[in-house]
C-alpha cells in the first residue's frame, strides 16, 4: 500500500484553480509534491488529469471527494466515481472522501450551490437526515473500495459528533482520513489529537487562506527566514497534519521546501505563541466548516449574536429567526437577514 500519508507533507489543494490548474499541478508534481486533492464539483478535473498524464515527476497520492454523502443506489455512486477517475486519467484514487456530512441533492458536479452561505442555505441536510443516511453512504464507500476504485475511504468536514454516529451505525467504522478546516485561529487541537489516537490521518484545508496572518506568526517567520504562511504550514507538519494549499509558480516551491526546513526549528515557545492565536470560530469567515461543526446543536447562537445583527440594523425578531434557520452561522444569517 502507498505510504504517502505515513509522513506529513504539504499537499496541493485544487479548489478554485480553473484554467491554471494544469500548470499548477504539473509544477507541483515536478517539484516533488506527493499529494494532490480535488473534488467532484471543482470544475477542473480534466485539467488536473492532463497534468497527471504529462508530468515527469513521481505520480502523486490522489485524493478525490464525492460531493456530499453518497446516498442512493450503489450503481449511481459507482458511475460518479468512474466518471471522476476517467476524467483524471487514473484507474484508481488513492483516497476517496465523502465531502460533507449531508446528501448532495443537486447535480454533484455543480459548484454554484456551494458558492456562498446564501446559495447553500436550505440545502444542508439536517442532523436527523445525517443519522439516517450515514449507514447507506458508508456502505457505498466501502463498495467503491472493494471494487478497486480507491485504495482507502474517508470523510471530510466530519466533526466528533459525526464520527461518533459513524462508529455506532457502522460497526465501529473509523475513516482512514478526515479533511477539515484548520488554521491558526482554529487549531482544533483536541479534535486532532483524538483523531490521531484513533489512527485517522488529518488533512487541513484552507490553512493559510485568511489574512492578514497574526503579527506574532510573522515575527517567527522573520526569525527563521520564512514567510508567515511557511510558519503556519510548518506548525501543521509538526502536529502531524497534512496541510493543503492552493498555489502557483514559485509559490509552489516555497510551500514545499520552506515548511520542511523550519518545522524542526520551531521552539516550544513558538508553538505556544501560535496556539495563542486561537479565536472563537463563530467569527471566522469559513462558513462551510461552521455549518458542520455545529450540526447537532439544538441552539448554536447567543444573545451576543442576536445583538450583533440588531446593531447592524436588523429587526430583533428577524435576527433571531435568521440565526435559528441558519443554525447559528453568522455569515448565512447575515445573508438571510439582509436579503
Amino acid at each position: 500500500m502507498d505510504d504517502t500519508l505515513a509522513t506529513p507533507s504539504v499537499g496541493l489543494g485544487t479548489l478554485g484553480l480553473k484554467e491554471s490548474a494544469e500548470a499548477a499541478v504539473t509544477s507541483a508534481v515536478d517539484l516533488g509534491c506527493a499529494l494532490i486533492d480535488t473534488g467532484e464539483h471543482y470544475g477542473n478535473l480534466e485539467l488536473i488529469g492532463s497534468a497527471l498524464e504529462k508530468s515527469a515527476g513521481k505520480p502523486p497520492y490522489v485524493v478525490v471527494k464525492l460531493s456530499g454523502m453518497p446516498v442512493g443506489d450503489y450503481e449511481s455512486v459507482r458511475t460518479r466515481m468512474t466518471a471522476m477517475l476517467s476524467t483524471l486519467k487514473i484507474e484508481r484514487a488513492d483516497l476517496c472522501l465523502m465531502h460533507w456530512p449531508g446528501a448532495c441533492t443537486w447535480d454533484p458536479t455543480d459548484m454554484s450551490p456551494l458558492a456562498s452561505p446564501g446559495d447553500f442555505q436550505g440545502k444542508a441536510s439536517s442532523w436527523e437526515e445525517f443519522q439516517k443516511d450515514i449507514g447507506p453512504a458508508w456502505s457505498n464507500m466501502q463498495r467503491l473500495q472493494k471494487d478497486g476504485l480507491c485504495s482507502q475511504v474517508g470523510t471530510s468536514n466530519f466533526y466528533p459528533h459525526h464520527l461518533e454516529v459513524l462508529a455506532k451505525a457502522c460497526d465501529g467504522a473509523v475513516p482512514f482520513a478526515n479533511e477539515i478546516f484548520i488554521d491558526v485561529t482554529n487549531p482544533e487541537t483536541e479534535f486532532v489529537d483524538s483523531m490521531q489516537k484513533q489512527g485517522i490521518r488529518v488533512l487541513a484545508y484552507r490553512p493559510v487562506a485568511y489574512k492578514p496572518h497574526p503579527d506574532s506568526v510573522k515575527a517567527i517567520g522573520e526569525r527563521l527566514g520564512g514567510s508567515a504562511q511557511a510558519v503556519i504550514l510548518a506548525w501543521l507538519l509538526r502536529r502531524g497534519i497534512f496541510p493543503l494549499v492552493k498555489c502557483r509558480g514559485e509559490h509552489v516551491k516555497d510551500n514545499l521546501s520552506t515548511p520542511n526546513r523550519i518545522k524542526d526549528q520551531l521552539t516550544a515557545g513558538d508553538m505556544a505563541q501560535i496556539k495563542s492565536c486561537e479565536a472563537d470560530m463563530r467569527f471566522s469567515a469559513e462558513w462551510f466548516a461552521k455549518i458542520w461543526r455545529s450540526h447537532n446543536a439544538t441552539s448554536s447562537f447567543t444573545e451576543e449574536d442576536v445583538q450583533m445583527l440588531v446593531g447592524m440594523g436588523v429587526d430583533e425578531a428577524k435576527a433571531r429567526s435568521a440565526l435559528e434557520k441558519c443554525n447559528g452561522d453568522m455569515d448565512a444569517a447575515m445573508d438571510m437577514a439582509f436579503s
